[in-house]
């Protein structure tokens, strides 16, 4: 299909007709289909499937004429035609980055709300893609983002926060001068906002303490009060986001803060991480794993008093049989799937899919972190990784592989070896269990490489690679 879209030069004419489409009203439900959001997806399937060059240009025109326009929707069409190409022309953007925030700016401050609205999702696509690029221009979005996240619509608030969240994490030493007033703003959204927003607020809080590193001390105690409190929420829906979001929160307040300030919180955060665990919920057990990974690099060797806990959690998820989540995704994805579509890979995804990849990038983590404690579940957990080599999800792949590489090179750290050698035959013997791991991780590993038809997995293995071979020297890749 893309191909003959391509031949018959109807791209443009295709971007030119869903234009328009976007400057349809919207239902309130944002379930529900509309001709707007149809045309949308249009745009995104073109970026995300085309050159950006043969997409963006035509699609910035219009936005430039829709956002002169005095109907609003058109302007709303605008923004959100530019958030939803973003994906696709990430490299093709990042020159022109000042122009489209300014553009965004006009945006942020119009008197309609819809438009509001549309721009703040449009700053948080962009800013999610190109982050650095976007908070080197904190001096003219922050003040807008304040103002709006006081605006009386709900919906705008709920929009600013998530754009601020994916600003703050990028701005560095920046963020000082505005951390008084963005603090005082979060938690009160934290306190006082709708349940919806609440999640966004606290991950925004997290941006920040990663950002601010040292000078997030003030506000840790104010802070850690409530992420206790919302990791101790129960139910689903909105309450389950926000134990969540807390669970990530807590590591990065842990990662600003220091071991020493999150020691006394730690066995209470463990213990309310490992019961989020026992919910029958992916997206808990990811928040789990993130926090247990993160966890690990503060407190080094003294978190492996808590491996014993976590390493069944681990397994159980790298075993998990997923064929019912796979058969559902499939039957979701079937009316979509064209059989004439040679041009795109079969490559689908599930929820436990992505628990499974933030369980290996967990595995990799713990063992770098707390070393000899992770001894004992080395091997069972190195063998599901390399069953994981073999799984249909891309990331899942790579995130195997990048764990697999790291379980060599802290085995080998383990050892405190001499420097290598250059040279054939290896010159300096390694450790009998890092050379075991390597006989295990790299005949399956290349065995996968040589299959791999994703770029961004056979990248990443070449990294890999390279990386392995500086630290362990010619025995890597010598048998």
């Amino acid at each position: 299909k893309r191909g003959r879209i391509q031949k018959l030069k109807l791209v443009k004419t295709l971007i030119e007709k869903m234009m328009p489409i976007t400057a349809q009203e919207d239902p309130e439900d944002v379930d529900d289909d509309s001709p707007s959001r149809v045309a949308l997806r249009v745009l995104n399937v073109l970026s995300t499937s085309l050159p950006p060059q043969q997409v963006f240009p035509t699609v910035i025109a219009h936005v430039l004429q829709y956002m002169q326009r005095p109907e609003p929707m058109f302007r709303k069409g605008a923004m959100l035609s530019l958030a939803i190409i973003i994906e696709g022309c990430v490299d093709y953007t990042r020159e022109r980055v000042g122009d489209i925030v300014t553009l965004i700016c006009a945006g942020l401050n119009d008197l309609h709300a819809q438009v509001r609205r549309a721009s703040c999702m449009a700053l948080a696509c962009i800013a999610d893609e190109l982050d650095d690029e976007v908070a080197s221009h904190h001096e003219k979005l922050l003040p807008l983002i304040f103002s709006l996240m006081n605006d009386s619509n709900d919906l705008i608030v709920k929009y600013a926060a998530n754009a601020l969240d994916c600003i703050l994490e990028s701005l560095g030493s920046d963020i000082l001068k505005y951390l008084p007033v963005l603090m005082e703003r979060l938690v009160l959204l934290l306190d006082n906002g709708a349940m919806d927003v609440k999640p966004i607020a606290l991950s925004a809080i997290g941006s920040a303490a990663h950002s601010s590193g040292e000078a997030f001390g003030p506000y840790f105690g104010e802070v850690i009060i409530r992420i206790k409190q919302a990791m101790s929420l129960s139910g689903d829906g909105d309450a389950l986001a926000l134990r969540g979001v807390a669970t990530d929160t807590a590591g990065s307040i842990a990662e600003a803060a220091g071991r020493d300030a999150f020691r006394p919180h730690l066995e209470e955060t463990m213990r309310l991480a490992l019961q989020g665990m026992e919910m029958e919920s992916s997206t808990m057990r990811e928040s789990g794993y993130c926090y247990f990974g993160v966890m690990s690099r503060v407190f080094e060797a003294e978190f492996s008093q808590y491996l014993v806990y976590i390493a069944p959690h681990l397994l159980t998820t790298l075993r998990m049989d997923e064929t019912a989540a796979f058969e559902q995704d499939l039957e979701n994805e079937e009316s979509e799937m064209d059989d004439d579509d040679e041009d795109s890979p079969f490559n689908v995804s599930t929820g436990v899919a992505d628990e499974k990849e933030v369980a290996a990038d967990a595995a990799g983590e713990l063992f770098a972190s707390t070393g000899t404690g992770f001894l004992p579940y080395v091997e069972d957990v190195a063998k599901e990784l390399v069953n994981l080599l073999e799984h249909y999800s891309d990331t899942a792949r790579k995130s195997a592989a990048v764990a697999l590489f790291s379980f060599i090179r802290t085995f080998n750290k383990i050892s405190a070896p001499e420097p290598w050698k250059a040279g054939v035959p290896v010159r300096v013997p390694i450790n009998e269990h890092t050379a075991t791991m390597i006989k295990l991780v790299l005949p399956a590993v290349l065995e996968m490489w040589a299959e791999e038809d994703e770029k961004m997995v056979a990248t990443q293995i070449c990294v890999e690679l390279r990386s392995i071979m500086k630290d362990v020297g010619p025995a890597a890749t010598i048998d």
